[in-house]
C-alpha cells in the first residue's frame, strides 16, 4: 500500500499544462507591458525632439511669425513620426516680445493610444532658448 501512494506522487503526467496555464497570463501581461513602454519611450523621444527642433529652428528667425511658421513645420515633421499618434501640437510662447536676447520656449504635446492596450496617453515636452537674430524694432 505503501509503495502505491509514493508511485502516485512521482507520476507527472499533466504538470506542464498546468505550469502553462499558471505563467502563461503573467507572460502576456510582461509581453504588453514591454510594448505599451516601447510606445511611450519612443513617442517621448519624438516629442522632446519635435520641441527641440522646434525652437531651434525659431531662435534664428529675424521675426515671430516666421519663427512660428518654421516651428510648426519642422515640429510636426518629427511629431508625424509618432506611434499611435492621435493629434499633435507645437506652439511658441514668448515673453516680452520677439527681441534678441530675450528667451522664449517651444513646447510639444502628443496624444496617442498605447500599442497593446489601446489606453489614451498624453505627452507633453518643452525647451527653452534664447532668441539669437531677431529684427530691431522701428520706433
Amino acid at each position: 500500500m505503501r509503495r502505491k501512494w509514493l508511485i502516485g506522487l512521482r507520476d507527472e503526467r499533466g504538470t506542464q499544462i498546468l505550469e502553462l496555464i499558471l505563467v502563461l497570463p503573467l507572460l502576456w501581461f510582461l509581453f504588453i507591458f514591454s510594448f505599451d513602454q516601447f510606445s511611450i519611450l519612443y513617442n517621448r523621444q519624438k516629442v522632446l525632439a519635435a520641441a527641440y527642433e522646434a525652437g531651434r529652428i525659431a531662435a534664428v528667425q529675424p521675426n515671430f511669425g516666421l519663427a512660428k511658421y518654421h516651428a510648426m513645420e519642422l515640429g510636426h515633421a518629427e511629431l508625424e513620426q509618432g506611434i499611435g499618434r492621435t493629434s499633435s501640437d507645437v506652439r511658441l510662447y514668448v515673453q516680452g516680445g520677439w527681441e534678441k536676447g530675450n528667451h522664449f520656449e517651444a513646447e510639444a504635446t502628443m496624444q496617442f493610444r498605447l500599442l497593446a492596450s489601446g489606453t489614451p496617453y498624453e505627452l507633453k515636452e518643452s525647451y527653452h532658448l534664447m532668441i539669437e537674430n531677431a529684427e530691431k524694432r522701428r520706433e
